[in-house]
């Protein structure tokens, strides 16, 4: 029983020592859309990825096109009883235009994934290297992010509630990326950001 006591105590005497700890610790949060949303780098990614859908979708719709005209057309020889190996040779040639459309957006979609990924790992790691510089700099233990990840996957925590907006640090992360911003986010964080919507 003295054992545990002591144990107890032990704990105790641990515990408080990590809250005082603790409570002498910055926590700091950022607003990560709002400083992807501001780099140049970034707007010039989206940009690409823009005209490169739209050059896609024009040969996307340039190919559903003749699939159209050369479906009609079968429909024509098969209302006019053409010949069976005739028939087979446009269903066939029909088929293969099919594919073809099919094969060409799976494969548009894959190189536009991949052309995105490849392209915003760098912009991802300049951004996370200032944020550490950012945090570093301020004298912060945390740095919370307040958004959603882009790329899908895990989401970021979420904060629910800021004392106030001097802890927010999208403003300097923002300036060590060589960015003029006037103004961080003006986005409220966690429940009030919520609350909003309804």
């Amino acid at each position: 029983m003295r054992a545990l006591t002591v144990l107890s105590v032990c704990l105790l005497l641990c515990l408080t020592g990590a809250l005082a700890q603790t409570s002498e610790q910055k926590i700091g949060y950022f607003d990560q859309q709002h400083i992807l949303e501001n780099m140049p780098e970034f707007k010039k990614l989206n940009q690409e990825i823009v005209v490169k859908g739209e050059q896609y979708d024009k040969i996307l719709k340039g190919k559903y096109e003749e699939f159209r005209l050369k479906s009609d057309a079968l429909e024509k020889l098969a209302a006019s009883k053409a010949d069976a190996a005739i028939l087979r040779d446009k269903a066939v040639e029909l088929e293969n235009l099919k594919k073809s459309y099919e094969d060409f957006e799976a494969s548009s979609m894959n190189e536009l994934r991949n052309y995105y990924a490849s392209l915003f790992e760098p912009i991802k790691q300049k951004v996370n290297e200032a944020i550490i510089f950012a945090g570093r700099q301020k004298g912060y233990a945390f740095l919370l992010r307040m958004d959603l990840n882009p790329n899908g996957g895990d989401i970021w925590p979420v904060v629910l509630y800021a004392k106030d907006s001097t802890n927010n640090l999208t403003s300097d992360i923002m300036k060590n990326l060589g960015i003029n911003a006037a103004a961080a986010s003006t986005r409220k964080t966690g429940l009030p950001q919520v609350l909003q919507r309804k």
